[in-house]
């Protein structure tokens, strides 16, 4: 590759960032941090939240992720961006990188030719909206593509016959860390918003056939007053629900713990599981996605092949009913956590926009 990422001026585009909660607004705080340490001029253009660096925000006044439908808040948000006068430099190329679902990628593309930019890449978080033929017309300009799930980049190889990267959120950097305190022992450890989708209740069926392994629950949502009453009704002593914690927090309960476990109907980025990797525990995980580059079956943990309560509790007593195949898949998993780091998704997606650009040198 001859383009020098410092040649790079990224404009990134979402409707949310940190201090607001939630894997997207991080996913896109630590790329842009990672980004920016390679030497990337990164510009964030943004409608709510605080930005780390050089930004743009529109719409200030508004909520703009309040706004249904979503083509629409799409269309108010980049045709505000539209109008803002970004200091482009001669000197770098520019690349417009979309975070959302295809109205963003539609209205993006256009703000990007608007700009006289060199490139549009998008990020997919999660696959919510819209049939195959819009995903096909939105990213039809689009090179790189990215997808935080596997099955998500696939299915979007699929529709538009190019390639498709898949890119999960990385753990934060405190989950390599050292914990800070001590939280009380649990054998497993679930986190994760209390919502249907997330499926906990099949968390309290296995601890119904389990009642001598202790399940500590993170996180809060509409499902929580449920779950608990549940827990009362069926007499659960072994699962105790910690509601909403810090990342500090849950930093040190998953070092307390011996795995984790998750649920859930379906997912995007496994970013909790690769949290809990980072801190060394084997993973559990139903078939939500696709984590095969994630997850070395029966080595650095389990993904089932459904949803039953059965194979879930076989898959959590093949590591706790053996502690040497514990240790081994405890120190597999902190590998596996390694390889995904921010600075290497850095490099994964600064070489792609530059593989990119030098593909449309070459065209033109």
């Amino acid at each position: 590759m001859n383009i020098d990422p410092h040649k790079l001026h990224v404009i990134r585009c979402y409707e949310r960032l940190p201090p607001l909660p939630g894997g997207m607004e991080r996913h896109i705080q630590e790329l842009t941090a990672a980004q920016r340490g390679l030497g990337v001029r990164v510009t964030e253009v943004f409608n709510r939240g605080q930005p780390a660096g050089e930004s743009a925000q529109v719409w200030p006044s508004w909520k703009l992720d309040q706004l249904r439908p979503y083509a629409l808040r799409s269309a108010l948000f980049y045709a505000a961006a539209a109008r803002r006068n970004f200091e482009l430099e001669h000197k770098r190329l520019q690349v417009v990188h979309v975070h959302g679902d295809w109205p963003a990628f539609l209205f993006g593309s256009l703000f990007a030719r608007f700009i006289g930019a060199d490139a549009v890449a998008t990020t997919l978080h999660e696959w919510t909206r819209g049939p195959s033929e819009l995903y096909r017309l939105s990213l039809k300009k689009c090179d790189p593509i990215f997808a935080t799930g596997l099955r998500e980049a696939r299915r979007l190889a699929t529709i538009t016959g190019k390639s498709a990267i898949h890119l999960p959120s990385a753990p934060a950097e405190l989950f390599f860390s050292p914990p800070k305190g001590r939280f009380t022992p649990s054998d497993v450890v679930v986190a994760g918003s209390l919502i249907p989708r997330k499926n906990v209740e099949l968390v309290l069926d296995i601890a119904k056939r389990r009642p001598a392994i202790s399940i500590a629950v993170f996180g809060e949502g509409p499902a929580g007053s449920h779950l608990q009453a549940l827990c009362s009704q069926n007499g659960l002593k072994n699962v105790r629900f910690h509601g909403a914690v810090t990342p500090e927090a849950l930093r040190s309960a998953m070092s307390s713990s011996k795995l984790f476990l998750s649920t859930a109907f379906s997912e995007g980025s496994p970013t909790v599981a690769l949290e809990a990797m980072a801190c060394g525990l084997p993973v559990v995980l139903t078939p939500s996605n696709d984590y095969s580059n994630i997850v070395d079956d029966g080595f650095n943990g389990r993904v089932t092949t459904n949803w039953s309560a059965d194979e879930l509790v076989g898959a959590i007593d093949e590591f706790l009913r053996d502690p040497q195949r514990l240790a081994r898949a405890s120190g597999a998993a902190r590998q596996m956590a390694e390889r995904h780091r921010w600075p290497a998704k850095a490099r994964i997606v600064t070489d792609a926009m530059i593989e990119a650009l030098e593909r449309h040198r070459a065209v033109r």
